[in-house]
């Protein structure tokens, strides 16, 4: 039993191991390709440079994607987010009327394609009237991202014990005091993680944004995609994609720091003996 166990996690080690290098040695072959002085990424390396840092900064239309990315992620996390806390009190509610129907709504987009929603949307638009935009790629990300913050939020919800807003509706206030002043900040780390989902959801999706951008606003993924085929353009990409792993890796390191924080002081307040008359 002994060796079998043993085998058992010689084989896990190596499985993981091996999955860990299928994730990350491309993150790290980008990483180094992006100081590469050369117009081709290929070994040997010639030599290491910056200087195609400083050329994928000077190309307005890189950047211009990058930060419309950005805006449009940040808009939708804060979005769905607020979407997602509303979605999971209804759906923590004890009585809700046709429940099931409503959690198959939310969670509807996480089976359908986003090439097929972003054909429905197309020709939805086309049919009202209305010309793409960048409104409509940021309501087609609000819609694949609302489920994924309704998976976060509202398991925090259920595990909140009800006689902490019980104790401040009985202390005289309001519902939407009690909401907002008590279990609003116990489901911090949870509406943080929503927004860091979401926000990632937006920033690195393509097929919405290819359908619906509008000519000439680009989101960062779709001008990736088209810079990346002309070889031209490939190392100003290789160096700007650089960029946005190191931030996002540095972003993740936080999240997470500020994720344990946050419940550690929760925890610690929770967990505080009461005051009691001397």
């Amino acid at each position: 039993m002994k060796a079998v166990g043993r085998t058992g996690r010689a084989v896990l080690s190596t499985y993981f191991g091996l999955l860990v290098v299928f994730l990350y040695a491309p993150l790290v072959v980008l990483v180094v390709f992006a100081f590469n002085a050369g117009n081709i990424p290929s070994l040997p390396i010639e030599s290491f440079s910056t200087k195609w840092f400083s050329s994928a900064f000077s190309d307005t239309t890189l950047t211009s994607a990058l930060l419309r990315s950005f805006l449009i992620a940040v808009v939708n996390g804060l979005a769905a987010t607020l979407l997602g806390v509303m979605a999971a009190v209804s759906l923590a509610r004890r009585r809700l009327a046709l429940r099931g129907v409503v959690v198959t709504l939310i969670l509807i987009p996480l089976v359908v394609p986003y090439i097929v929603l972003a054909v429905g949307m197309v020709v939805l638009l086309h049919e009202l009237g209305i010309a793409t935009s960048l409104v409509a790629v940021l309501a087609g990300h609000v819609v694949i991202s609302l489920p994924y913050s309704v998976l976060v939020i509202l398991p925090r919800l259920r595990t909140l014990d009800p006689s902490i807003s019980e104790a401040a509706l009985d202390l005289g206030a309001s519902e939407l005091r009690a909401f907002w002043f008590v279990t609003l900040p116990l489901m911090a780390p949870a509406l943080f993680s929503s927004f860091l989902i979401a926000f990632t959801i937006s920033f690195d999706e393509f097929a919405i944004a290819s359908f619906l951008a509008p000519p000439g606003s680009p989101t960062y993924p779709v001008v990736l995609y088209s810079s990346s085929r002309t070889p031209a353009l490939l190392p100003e990409v290789i160096a700007i994609g650089s960029i946005v792993i190191v931030l996002s890796l540095a972003l993740v390191v936080l999240a997470e720091v500020a994720r344990r924080t946050a419940e550690r002081r929760i925890e610690a307040r929770t967990e505080a003996p009461p005051l009691t008359a001397g």
